[in-house]
């Protein structure tokens, strides 16, 4: 992605309200503008959608469809880790997404000058990126592309994660073609490598890889070689060990072949936290914001490509079978709904601020009695059953019935609930 910050020669007005003034990044999939909202009267980010060249007409429609997507599965987060979507609009049938303009440098930005973080950076960063995971999990999306490109530093110290533009509402409809797949190589998950579906634990490997750059100054895998061969470390290649140190233990925990056996985001904060700076701390100096930075939007050289799908190691059970993968335009479907219910509560995450960690919202005791079942009457099981005997025969009856009872419902719950 290339950066230029000269001023356009036509300030277009967009919409008739946002003036695009200066170029901040460019790819493949667009354009994002530093502008000025003249009805509200702020600076803003304007990311112009550009159709690639040689896409048929019919599919310029499905990409137009696939930015409203996107729009809808940011405007949906509320938090302070997450960049703020302000307003969609279409220019001449194209459409214009409006976010907050933050000034900032990208965590790749700080690496490249910087050569790697302190512990007490890594661990701010790397918390402020779980709290903004945690709220999107919350909401059923997958951000899909998690590496140091898309977490801005902000020279007030606030860190957010950015560009979900391959990110994808799991409960929208699903648009997948066959051939290609979307990612960074150096930062992609096995098994987004593969193919297979990508579910929220997807992000847990794209943390523990961004967190294992920041630590040791380079991605986890060669981000510099060929696409091709990068992905079939990643895939076939033993998992990077990082330097010991505070950190370790959480990048392994998050960098694991199999996805059920990631560590989650809950217990990656409740990790960190004894690692954050005191308040009033300035963990990043003024110095490395002095170049112009603000609203940057970055992204490695090369590092968003289009990849042919690797196939599962010989020997290996690949559970990916009949997921279809995107072309170069379209993002997989990131597979089954993250249990909402179940996600840990998010509490503000920001720098500098030592708050503790919380525990699941919506906690449930597995000795407590259903709602729907009506509770025992223990002195009409004593007037029903006179000897010791009698009394036990009962109560183990009834555990029984109410355990072929829970075990059912928890059954039928749990296939109602995956789909």
């Amino acid at each position: 992605m290339g950066r230029v910050s000269a001023p356009t020669d036509d300030r277009r007005l967009v919409a008739g309200r946002y003036r695009l003034r200066s170029v901040l990044g460019s790819g493949s999939m667009g354009t994002v503008w530093s502008a000025y909202d003249e009805f509200l009267h702020r600076p803003v980010a304007v990311k112009e959608v550009r159709m690639p060249h040689g896409v048929p007409p019919a599919r310029v429609t499905e990409l137009r469809e696939r930015t409203l997507r996107e729009a809808r599965a940011i405007a949906v987060l509320s938090h302070p880790n997450v960049v703020i979507l302000h307003d969609v609009v279409r220019e001449n049938d194209d459409p214009y997404v409006v976010m907050e303009l933050l000034p900032s440098r990208s965590l790749a930005g700080l690496l490249r000058q910087t050569g790697r973080l302190t512990v007490a950076q890594a661990a701010a960063v790397g918390e402020a990126v779980a709290a903004a995971l945690e709220a999107a999990h919350a909401a059923g999306i997958t951000h899909r592309d998690v590496k140091p490109g898309n977490v801005l530093v902000a020279d007030d110290g606030r860190v957010k994660l950015t560009d979900f533009g391959i990110a994808r509402n799991v409960s929208e409809a699903t648009m997948t073609h066959t051939g290609m797949m979307l990612g960074s190589p150096a930062f992609i998950a096995p098994e987004v490598a593969t193919g297979g579906p990508v579910t929220y634990t997807a992000d847990l490997w794209g943390l523990g890889a961004t967190l294992f750059a920041a630590t040791e100054g380079r991605p986890p895998y060669d981000a510099d070689g060929d696409p091709l061969e990068t992905v079939v470390s990643v895939v076939q290649g033993d998992v990077p060990r990082p330097s010991p140190g505070p950190l370790a233990p959480v990048i392994r925990g998050l960098m694991m072949k199999k996805p059920s056996e990631r560590m989650s985001l809950s217990e990656v904060r409740r990790r960190l936290y004894p690692l954050l700076a005191e308040p009033g701390h300035t963990l990043f100096p003024a110095e490395l914001f002095t170049e112009s930075d603000a609203g940057r939007v970055r992204d490695e050289a090369s590092a968003t490509r289009v990849i042919p799908r690797v196939p599962m190691p010989t020997g290996e059970p690949d559970d990916t079978s009949g997921v279809g993968d995107a072309e170069a335009a379209l993002a997989a479907d990131p597979g089954p709904l993250p249990f909402a219910t179940d996600t840990p509560a998010t509490p503000p995450a920001g720098r500098g601020t030592r708050q503790a960690p919380r525990g699941p919202a919506h906690s449930k005791s597995p000795t407590a009695w259903p709602g729907w079942l009506p509770r025992p009457n223990a002195e009409l099981f004593a007037g029903l059953v006179g000897t010791v005997s009698e009394r036990r025969g009962v109560l183990l009856t009834v555990a029984m019935v109410v355990f072929v009872l829970t075990a059912a419902l928890g059954f039928a719950l749990t296939r109602i609930l995956a789909g």
